[in-house]
């Protein structure tokens, strides 16, 4: 038999059918989503709603024991720089047009589908959103962008999918899984060159933190910090998140710019026309870690924290080398 504490490759994030726990409470009414659970690592409470300059549903606010720590009043996913030409997605306009636009919401919980003004208990809340994204230079369709949005306990699981529409053109950069953790004051990226927790002076730019794929091979996931509690942001492997699409000298972290953090999943590569791409990130955010040996350069540089998957809490485990694996954990 093996041990309880055996450990689970984060690439099969699957467990099945959900442990018994508390379930959460999910509001619907006026096409605004509310969730909320009680957690090991928190009171989480998490709103879906239209928001940003394009208006797109997505995840608007997250709190944690009745505190806000993630407002979407910038894009936590992010939009796509066309080189030479724009932005498109996200919360970036183009002049006073829009870049993007959201064509379907779909809710459900448990997998039963939820109709607008309802207020019901469940484990697992899925969203599932369609956005058009438009050329920044003419307004014609760029992209169909399809993102699926898994809440469970204190994390959104995302899986986003993209196909492009367009003639030939090059993707300057696509960070994809951003952050709007709200007050940050450091931040550590297991792996990376901020292998201790790092401070900074928050300003729009001029004190950016960031390094390369060269620099950080299995660097997955950036944690933040501010008074209020944590959030981590896990960027998986699947699809983009191996950064094919980013050159080895080119920068996979951005943080402090324009007081955002951001994983970058391309950089300089071509779309047409028929290109379809994805990537898997989850978020999760708790008051305290699980162990943080981070604290300066004499810990092993081991850190954990909880999360939860497909309904299930367990232990996010980052190895010194960035890698990521995932423990069990027993309420």
């Amino acid at each position: 038999m093996k041990p309880a504490h055996v450990i689970i490759a984060a690439a099969a994030l699957s467990f099945g059918v959900p442990a018994a726990s508390h379930a959460a409470t999910v509001t619907y009414n006026d096409g605004k989503i509310s969730y909320a659970e009680k957690t090991p690592w928190g009171d989480i409470d998490i709103a879906f709603a239209n928001c940003m300059a394009n208006n797109l549903y997505t995840f608007s606010s997250v709190s944690i024991d009745g505190i806000e720590v993630n407002h979407t009043e910038s894009d936590n996913i992010g939009p796509f720089l066309i080189d030479r030409k724009g932005w498109s997605g996200g919360n970036h306009l183009n002049g006073e047009r829009l870049s993007a636009h959201t064509r379907s919401v779909r809710v459900s919980l448990d997998g039963k589908e939820l109709k607008n003004d309802c207020s019901v208990k469940g484990k697992i809340l899925t969203v599932e959103v369609d956005n058009i994204l438009l050329h920044p230079s003419d307004d014609s369709e760029l992209a169909n962008e399809h993102v699926i949005y898994t809440v469970s306990g204190n994390s959104i699981d995302v899986k986003a999918s993209h196909e492009f529409l367009c003639a030939p053109e090059t993707i300057e950069r696509y960070y994809g899984m951003q952050s709007m953790f709200v007050n940050e004051y450091e931040t550590l990226t297991p792996g990376g060159k901020f292998s201790t927790w790092t401070t900074y002076p928050v300003t729009s730019t001029g004190n950016e933190i960031q390094f390369t794929k060269a620099e950080a091979p299995q660097f997955s996931t950036f944690i933040e910090h501010s008074k209020n509690g944590y959030q981590a942001s896990h960027m998986t492997r699947d699809g983009l998140g191996d950064r094919h699409m980013v050159g080895d000298d080119d920068i996979i972290f951005i943080g402090n710019s324009w007081s955002k953090t951001y994983h970058k999943i391309i950089g300089m590569q071509p779309v047409r026309s028929g290109d379809r791409f994805n990537w898997h990130g989850i978020y999760s955010w708790f008051r305290e870690p699980i162990t943080d040996n981070c604290r300066n350069a004499s810990g092993d540089g081991i850190f954990e924290y909880g999360a939860y998957v497909d309904g299930r809490p367990r232990i996010f485990h980052l190895n010194p080398d960035g890698s990521l694996t995932v423990k069990p954990f027993k309420l």
